[in-house]
């Protein structure tokens, strides 16, 4: 049951678990031009081409992985679950699209490897769905939910987005301990 939308129609969901209001504010802060959360994602720059993230500890077990990197094509898809921590996506500049599917509909690569929190899928019984996400879309991605982001799209209807789509993805990955929806 993925959530996806502007992180500003998510203010019902954070009402509902306001024992996750450090999280939103994290997410806000790092959309909000001159705070250190939004400069420091910002000042990710690629060396030689090659991703770049930084970890930040925000409390009560909730990581935050910065990322910059440049897109991939669909046929690189790298589709994954978890099932300790929940993944909080979230695009801060740039634009990227998503397939996303349930696992149900997916086969196990590579079966759960508790140490990385992972389990790897390939080949899709079902065509997964295709989101795209600009600055300011969040999505949060539960452990039945197999995503793939980092996304190069080849729809014509983002023409507008082609810019944007080949310049290197501005964005924040929380995970969050699966305990905060028990």
């Amino acid at each position: 049951m993925a959530l996806i939308g502007h992180i500003s129609s998510f203010d019902i969901f954070f009402a509902k678990h306001q024992n996750l209001c450090f999280v939103q504010e994290y997410l806000h802060n790092t959309l909000r031009e001159g705070s250190v959360e939004h400069t420091r994602i910002m000042d990710l720059h690629l060396t030689n081409g090659e991703r770049v993230e930084c970890e930040f500890d925000l409390g009560g077990g909730v990581c935050a992985i910065e990322q910059s990197y440049m897109l991939k094509g669909p046929q690189e898809a790298f589709f994954e679950t978890h099932k300790k921590y929940v993944d909080f996506q979230l695009c801060v500049a740039g634009a990227e699209e998503f397939l996303i599917g349930f696992s149900e509909d997916f086969s196990i690569l590579r079966p759960y490897d508790e140490k990385k929190d992972l389990v790897v899928y390939h080949n899709p019984i079902l065509p997964p769905h295709t989101l795209f996400f600009t600055a300011g879309t969040l999505g949060i991605f539960f452990p039945q939910d197999v995503h793939s982001g980092g996304l190069d799209s080849k729809n014509t209807a983002y023409s507008q987005w082609q810019e944007q789509i080949h310049t290197p993805l501005k964005k924040t990955v929380l995970k969050v301990p699966i305990k905060y929806f028990a």
